[in-house]
């Protein structure tokens, strides 16, 4: 199988099961921002997919050894397309299921900005506010989670990659 497809497919596989856990999450009320359970639940269910899936790849269409360096990319390439079908689920999120949130990362903002500089003037807090506004603009945000996504997906198959690598014995370097 080519591992591009293997890619897209386990990618969107991982995305859809991302945002369903995020849709679940809201639907009960857990608070993001104030709580560390969904950032955790993530981080575990990615770490075990991107495992499930390197291993799979290997055992499956791989005659059951795959080099670092094929693991690192298969498992870089399934972060980049789950970090996608996830940004498309923030931007909806964003858009349409919590319209208020921009507005209250805004306010959260300017509270912790005085709370740490309360000497602080106020053209000073208009320009962090403004820069804090445009960085939160839903487009960047997008942007901003598939390239964390992806970086994060690379940690951890860097990782990964040393445990589930298996050479070849009959392959020459």
């Amino acid at each position: 199988m080519d591992t591009r497809k293997f890619a897209m497919n386990y990618g969107t596989v991982l995305g859809l099961c991302l945002a369903l856990i995020a849709l679940i999450l809201w639907s009960l009320g857990v608070d993001e921002q104030q709580s560390a359970i969904p950032s955790m639940l993530n981080n575990v269910v990615i770490i075990g997919f991107l495992f499930y899936v390197i291993t799979h790849y290997r055992d499956t269409f791989n005659g059951g050894y795959i080099s670092y360096s094929q693991s690192l990319k298969l498992g870089t390439s399934v972060a980049f397309f789950s970090s996608v079908l996830m940004a498309f689920y923030t931007f909806v999120y964003i858009t349409y299921l919590n319209p208020d949130m921009l507005s209250n990362i805004l306010n959260m903002t300017e509270q912790t900005v005085l709370q740490s500089n309360p000497e602080i003037s106020e053209e000073e807090l208009d320009l962090a506010l403004e820069m804090t506004g445009k960085l939160t603009q839903p487009h960047w945000i997008m942007i901003m989670g598939v390239l964390s996504g992806t970086f994060m997906g690379f940690f951890y198959s860097l990782v990964l990659s040393f445990f589930v690598k298996k050479s070849d014995p009959n392959k020459i370097a």
